[in-house]
């Protein structure tokens, strides 16, 4: 008995006081040596301007992956498909498909056709009027020509339906706030570790050279920046020599007294990661998007042959409705950005910060790409 306390009691309280002791001794130290700091640095040596590089480095790696998936998405489905070498094996494929669909879409339209006519001829007085044996006769012709034509027409559709498209992605657009970027370069001197870790030759030789500081570039967009500080300030000087100067000239973009670049860049990592899926995202959709296009063009003549009949032209004027929307898809895609960026920018001014506001509005724009093929198809009245 130790005291009151049995002897394994004593022991359990004893390594207990010991981890007391050591977190209140390592806290204190953050406490004397962080407050100095805690305007642009923490113990784990980041600094606010790493913060910003880190930022602008995410914010640039999505534009560069939703540039890409939008210059893409210009791609027409004919070229892609007249990119296959002729005579090969998939060029034959291609073409047998769309020659045997042209011929299953005139017989469709004859059976639609026959049962048209007979139906009408059944009244005495519409088989009465040479005027309507006469429209019927120009209504084959038509059908005909639109069967036989239907890649070129859908093709036409494409272009003029396209160009909304093109309106919005031939120029470099930055889909996410980037502006102009700023390179910084900071000398440094050698921490004592890679001092120590030098042959005894290149110690004196770097120290007689003056070597024995490190230069370290910076990358900093203050548009990217602002989407996530909007009170965030950048300096106009872009070279220092010297690491106080150089973090005293990028102020803590908050008012927070417990700001900590290092708990920044971790916080931030899954709104990074998440940017960058919602792009590749949107990459497999424009992609896909190609698929689908190719794969209407080839198959037009059949729900095209439809037009025959009154009682089943339904089914070629949905699959236009259902055409177009596929075409829009990208802009449609490009407005849901333009409206995340001024979502983002208003909540952002509004907390005075990020919050799990931005996080939601991420999160609903990688939600809206998604379906941003069912939001196309309700603009042209489907669904």
């Amino acid at each position: 008995m130790y005291g009151v306390l049995p002897y394994p009691q004593y022991q359990r309280l004893k390594k207990l006081h010991k981890r007391i002791y050591m977190i209140v001794i390592i806290f204190g130290l953050m406490m004397i040596f962080t407050p100095a700091m805690v305007a642009h640095a923490d113990l784990f040596g980041f600094y606010v301007p790493d913060v910003y590089d880190e930022i602008t480095e995410n914010v640039k790696e999505t534009n560069d992956i939703l540039q890409r998936a939008f210059k893409f998405s210009r791609t027409s489905p004919y070229t892609v498909v007249n990119s296959i070498p002729a005579g090969s094996g998939s060029y034959s494929a291609a073409v047998a498909v769309r020659n045997a669909s042209k011929t299953t879409a005139l017989v469709v339209a004859t059976l639609l056709l026959l049962v048209d006519f007979f139906r009408k001829s059944i009244n005495f007085e519409w088989a009465s009027k040479w005027e309507n044996i006469l429209i019927f006769l120009i209504k084959i012709l038509l059908i005909k020509q639109l069967i036989q034509n239907a890649d070129v027409i859908v093709g036409q559709i494409y272009s003029m339906f396209n160009y909304i498209n093109n309106q919005v992605t031939n120029a470099t657009v930055s889909f996410l706030p980037y502006g102009k970027e700023v390179e910084y370069e900071a000398t440094i001197k050698q921490g004592l570790v890679k001092i120590m870790s030098k042959g005894w030759w290149d110690y004196w030789y770097d120290k007689g050279a003056g070597n024995a500081t490190d230069k370290y570039t910076y990358h900093i967009s203050l548009d990217a920046v602002k989407m996530f500080y909007p009170n965030a300030t950048i300096p106009t000087t872009t070279t220092f020599n010297d690491i106080d100067d150089f973090v005293d000239a990028f102020p803590a973009p908050t008012s927070k007294i417990n700001y900590f670049p290092t708990l920044e860049i971790v916080k931030f990592q899954a709104l990074f990661h998440i940017m960058k899926a919602i792009a590749y995202v949107v990459f497999v959709i424009v992609i896909g998007r190609v698929f689908e296009l190719a794969v209407y063009t080839i198959f037009a003549p059949l729900p095209l042959a439809t037009f025959a009949s009154e009682t089943s032209c339904e089914v070629a004027k949905n699959f236009l409705k259902n055409y177009i929307a596929t075409v829009i898809q990208v802009a449609v895609i490009v407005v849901m950005f333009i409206v995340y960026t001024a979502a983002n920018t208003y909540f952002v001014t509004q907390a005075g910060g990020l919050k799990l506001v931005n996080f939601i509005i991420l999160c609903a724009l990688g939600l809206g790409v998604i379906k941003s093929g069912t939001w196309s198809k309700k603009i042209c009245g489907i669904g």
